[in-house]
């Protein structure tokens, strides 16, 4: 009587013998059975049997001839809109020796979602050897340039990441600028030293990706580039991202102390221009040696404008005597207001250096500053990042003020939307909210209320919903 007499019987052999080839490797007879049942389960039009199959092997057949037998003769022979699924289990099986008949399909399929799923599996099974592969389907568009794209970000087989570095240094211009993208990604740091040359160079894109990869692997070595790459920037979106990438390293990165302190000497010996282009990331990376900088400018009439510039860039209220100084000795309205918004915006920042307590003291001190409608409402509307009961009863009493009513309701509202600081204390916000209630003419602001009240909460609408 035949061994397999259905194909639906052929599962449980496949199961069993599949599972043991690896010990029974000598009985070819048997090997070769387990093979063939998997191969046809492979390529059954019933989708169960089919599953069985495929699930056989990610975790049945054992062994490299399995592998190789299954990408050489059952993957090009299996319909084409089946071949995605046997190359998912082929990732999944996890052995490299399947990957010359991945390859041959990655190459030779005339589907490109097909040669797509191949280059997947190629990166989920390859080292070193198959990057230049996947760098050289970057420039293909579609599915298989997305695909080369993610393998490149996953690959992570023996010698991947140095041929990643070696590819990328001799890649042509726009795989390089992809290759940027990936190396940063993958945070490896070893390629920092290899971007000098992008971020401060004639190239505009290059440089902006040198540049924002640096802000993830720069170290205190490559601050010089980076200051030169962002005074060669072009003023705008390409500038902001230069800045942020370079505070980035000098106040998050590995090396951000050293980092910070190679900022400030290429700073104190640039020209007036450049400084007025360094002055951001001065200032947003704070601390006492910039805060010494800062002093030294402010002290200097002709450096002045630069220090008030740095200081209203700063990240936390380290400085907010500073500025109660600056502006009680300051005749000057243009400073007054530059002092005044830095301390409206520095007040209640999550990140600073004051609890609860004291941000508050300081809006109300900022508030009696004011003498401004639009520099009080900056005030109110600023309050509600401060998430306590003592900032509604600082809020509430200006709901009676017209000018200053409406920015008085953001902050009532915005306060009540978190449920734990408005159930604590119910009553006095079923008040407030109902006080806004019948204030605003914002019809947001009204439903919002209500829902409030009710103990429902409130979606935010997405931007442009």
């Amino acid at each position: 009587m035949p061994l397999l007499v259905s194909l639906r019987g052929r599962i449980a052999v496949a199961t069993v013998v599949a599972g043991a080839w690896a010990a029974v490797a000598p009985m070819a007879a048997w090997a070769d059975e387990a093979f063939d049942a998997v191969a046809e389960l492979v390529r059954s039009t019933d989708p169960d049997l089919r599953a069985v199959g495929l699930e056989r092997v990610r975790d049945g057949l054992r062994g490299e001839a399995a592998s190789i037998r299954l990408a050489e003769t059952v993957l090009p022979g299996v319909e084409a809109a089946r071949q995605p699924a046997l190359l998912a289990a082929l990732a999944d099986r996890g052995d490299p020796a399947a990957l010359p008949g991945v390859r041959k399909l990655a190459e030779t399929a005339s589907d490109p979602a097909i040669r797509a799923g191949a280059l997947a599996t190629v990166a989920a099974l390859a080292g070193g050897d198959d990057v230049p592969l996947l760098v050289g389907r970057l420039g293909a568009g579609g599915p298989e340039a997305d695909a080369a794209r993610r393998g490149l970000l996953l690959v992570d087989g023996p010698g991947a990441t140095a041929a990643l570095l070696a590819t990328a240094r001799g890649a042509p211009r726009d795989a390089r600028l992809a290759l940027i993208e990936i190396l940063a990604a993958r945070r490896v740091t070893a390629a920092a030293s290899d971007l000098a040359g992008d971020a401060s160079g004639d190239d505009e894109a290059l440089r902006g990706a040198a540049l924002r990869a640096l802000g993830q692997l720069g170290t205190a070595a490559e601050v010089p580039t980076m200051v030169r790459g962002m005074l060669r920037s072009t003023a705008g979106q390409q500038r902001d991202e230069a800045e942020r990438a370079l505070v980035a390293v000098c106040t998050a990165g590995r090396d951000r102390q050293r980092a910070a302190e190679a900022f400030l000497g290429q700073f104190a010996g640039a020209a007036p221009d450049a400084r007025r282009q360094l002055v951001g990331v001065l200032g947003r990376i704070g601390g006492p040696e910039a805060r010494g900088v800062v002093d030294r400018l402010l002290a200097d009439p002709a450096q002045r404008a630069v220090g008030l510039e740095a200081l209203s860039r700063w990240p936390d209220a380290t400085v907010k005597d500073r500025l109660l100084e600056l502006l009680a000795a300051t005749g000057d309205e243009k400073e007054r207001d530059v002092l005044l918004g830095t301390l409206i915006r520095i007040a209640p920042l999550p990140n600073n250096t004051l609890d609860d307590k004291q941000k508050l003291e300081l809006l109300r001190r900022t508030m009696d500053l004011c003498r401004r409608d639009e520099d009080r409402r900056r005030v109110l509307e600023r309050a509600n990042a401060i998430r306590t009961v003592d900032t509604l009863r600082f809020v509430v009493p200006y709901l009676d003020q017209p000018a200053l009513a409406e920015s008085a309701c953001l902050s009532v509202v915005e306060l009540a939307h978190h449920q734990q600081l408005r159930d604590g204390n119910k009553e006095e916000f079923t008040k407030a909210l109902d006080r806004v209630i019948a204030t605003t003419n914002n019809a947001e602001f009204v439903e919002r209320c209500n829902r409030y009240k009710e103990g429902r909460t409130w979606n935010r609408k997405a931007p442009g919903g």
